[in-house]
C-alpha cells in the first residue's frame, strides 16, 4: 500500500484526540526529529543547513539543549548547573564558532575546598585523595588502554566487535579492571567528574565506564585534548544559537500523541503548546530521545524494537541550584561512605545518593550563596525523589552538626532539571549474545532512525560526531 493510501486509511479509522475537531495533515517534511537535546538540535541543523532537507524538530521543553542547564540570575550572572564543558572532538569548537557564531574559550572553574562526609550519618570522613602525580600516572595508563579500543567505541558502534570477539577487559567489572592495571588513583576523579552517573562504577562493566569517562576525557585531564565553553560563560548560548538558526522549524512544549510508521514514511500526531493538534507527514523519523518504555509509548513499537529496548537499564540524574544560609561558602560537601577512610579509593556510594553540594558563587544582590546539587538514582528516581533525598541528606548534616543549625532547614531550589534516565547499559551476557548488533539493526526500520546517548557515549560533542555518520546513512535512500 502506498503511503498516501495508508494515510487516508489511518485518518479514516483513527480517533485522534483534538480540540473539538479531527486532526488534519498540516505539515509535510523530509525528516521529523523528536527531541531537542544535543543530538536532535545538531541533527536538525545539519539536515536542513547541509543536506537541504525540510525538517521539523519536536521538543517537549520550552528551549533546546537537553542536559545543558544554565540559570540566569537577576544580577545578569549565569550559572551552569548541567553540562560544565564540551570536549573538542571532531572539530566541535570550530563548528560552534563558525557555524553557530558562538565564540568559545577555555573553561573556568570556581575554586572550592572539598570536605568529605558520609551523608547517611553526617559524619566527616578522614579521606586522602590521590596526589596529582598518582592521578597523572593512572590517567596516562588508562588513556593508552582506551586508545586500543577507541576505534570500535567512538563515534559509534557500527564497527563493534562480533559478540564472541569483544575484548575481555571491556566485560570486566571496572573494579576488577582497575585492580588488573593498578589504576586505583584514577577512580575518585573519574567518579567525581562524569562517572558518578553510573553509581558505584566498580560494579559496572568497563565498557560502559569507558563510555562515561573514556579516552577523550582522560586526555583532557592530561592536557592533550582540549575542552571549551562559550566565551560568555553561559553554556545555553550554544543551543540558543541552534534555536535561532532553526527558527520556526521547531515546535516547543510539544508532545507526540501517536505515530504511524511504515516503509513508505511516517505520520505523527502532535499536541502543540497551545493545545492544538497537528499531523506531520514525513519521509523519515529521527528519534533523539532515550529509548525508555515511557518515552517510546507514542511510537507503536514492534516486537523487534521492544525486545531490544527492554534489555536496557538506566541511571537517573537530577541537577539543580540550591541555597541555604548554612551551606558553607567556598566548599564542596562531597558524599563518601565512612569505609572509604583513609584512602580506599574504590569505596563509593551506590544508587540512590546525593553526590555533593558544590559552591558556585555568591549573589550579592540577593545576599545568598548558590550551590550546585547532583543526585544520582536508578531509572525510577523522579524529580520528587531527587528533592526529597537531597533534603533528607541535608537534614542529616544539620542533625550531626556538620553544618550550623539554620533558622529554616528547607533547601531552596533556585533551579532544577531532571537529566534522566541516561547511561543506558546492558549486561556482559547480553553483549556476548549480540545486543549491539541487534540494537543497530533497528536503524532504518519502518523509516525510523535513532540517535542519542543509548547509541554512543553520552557527551554532547560525541553525539554530534555520531550524527555526522548517522545522517549520511539516513539520507542515502531518500
Amino acid at each position: 500500500m502506498s503511503f498516501a493510501k495508508s494515510l487516508v486509511s489511518f485518518l479514516a479509522t483513527s480517533a485522534l484526540a483534538t480540540v473539538g475537531s479531527a486532526a488534519k495533515v498540516t505539515l509535510e517534511k523530509d525528516v521529523v526529529i523528536v527531541g531537542g537535546g544535543a543530538s536532535g538540535s545538531h541533527a536538525a541543523f545539519r539536515l536542513r543547513e547541509d543536506y537541504d532537507k525540510s525538517i521539523l524538530l519536536i521538543e517537549k521543553r520550552e528551549l533546546l539543549g537537553g542536559h545543558v542547564s544554565s540559570y540566569d540570575a537577576a544580577s545578569g550572572n549565569s550559572y551552569n548547573y548541567g553540562v560544565q564543558s564540551f570536549v573538542d572532538v571532531h572539530g566541535a569548537a570550530e563548528f560552534v564558532s563558525e557555524r553557530l557564531g558562538v565564540a568559545t574559550a577555555a573553561p573556568g572553574r570556581t575554586s572550592t575546598t572539598t570536605r568529605y562526609l558520609d551523608f547517611t550519618t553526617g559524619e566527616d570522613v578522614a579521606y586522602t585523595a590521590p596526589t596529582s602525580a598518582q592521578l597523572i600516572a593512572a590517567l596516562t595508563v588508562y588513556a593508552e588502554i582506551c586508545a586500543e579500543y577507541e576505534a570500535k567505541l567512538l563515534p559509534s558502534y557500527w564497527d563493534f566487535w562480533a559478540p564472541d570477539e569483544i575484548p575481555e577487559d571491556l566485560l570486566l567489572n571496572f573494579g576488577d579492571f582497575v585492580e588488573k592495571y593498578d589504576l586505583q588513583a584514577l577512580v575518585p576523579t573519574l567518579f567525581k567528574v562524569t562517572g558518578m552517573g553510573l553509581g558505584d562504577v566498580t560494579n559496572v562493566l568497563t565498557l560502559w565506564v569507558m563510555q562515561a569517562f573514556g579516552g577523550p576525557m582522560a586526555r583532557s585531564f592530561l592536557g592533550t585534548q582540549s575542552t571549551f565553553v562559550p566565551a560568555s560563560g553561559r553554556n545555553q548560548d550554544i543551543y540558543d544559537a541552534f534555536a535561532d538558526k532553526l527558527g520556526d522549524d521547531v515546535l516547543y512544549s510539544a508532545t507526540v500523541l501517536s505515530t504511524k510508521r511504515s516503509d513508505e514514511g511516517v505520520l505523527l500526531t502532535v499536541q502543540t503548546a497551545n493545545n492544538q493538534t497537528v499531523s506531520v507527514k514525513a519521509k523519515r523519523l529521527l528519534l533523539a530521545i532515550e529509548p525508555t518504555e515511557s518515552n517510546l509509548a507514542p511510537f507503536n513499537l514492534d516486537e523487534q524494537e521492544t525486545a531490544v529496548f527492554d534489555k536496557f537499564s538506566y541511571s537517573a540524574i537530577g541537577v539543580g541550584i540550591v541555597s541555604n544560609p548554612v551551606l558553607p561558602t567556598g566548599y564542596s560537601l562531597t558524599n563518601l561512605p565512612a569505609a572509604a577512610s583513609p584512602n580506599d579509593w574504590l569505596v563509593l556510594p551506590d544508587l540512590n545518593f546525593t553526590a555533593r553540594f558544590d559552591y558556585m558563587g555568591t549573589e550579592e544582590s540577593e545576599d545568598r550563596d548558590y550551590f550546585r546539587l547532583l543526585v544520582i538514582g536508578d531509572g525510577n528516581l523522579g524529580a520528587t525523589g531527587v528533592k526529597e533525598l537531597a533534603q533528607t541528606n541535608f537534614n542529616t548534616l544539620i542533625k550531626a552538626g556538620a553544618v550550623d543549625t539554620p533558622d529554616s532547614s528547607e533547601l531552596e531550589f533556585v533551579a532544577f532539571t531532571e537529566h534522566g534516565p541516561m547511561h543506558a547499559r546492558v549486561s556482559a551476557d547480553e553483549l556476548k549474545a549480540g545486543f549491539v548488533q541487534d540494537l543497530y539493526a533497528l536503524q532504518g526500520l519502518r523509516s525510523t532512525w535513532w540517535t542519542g546517548g543509548a547509541w554512543v557515549a553520552q557527551f554532547q560533542t560525541h553525539l554530534w560526531w555520531y550524527n555526522d555518520i548517522l545522517i549520511s546513512k539516513l539520507i542515502e535512500d531518500m
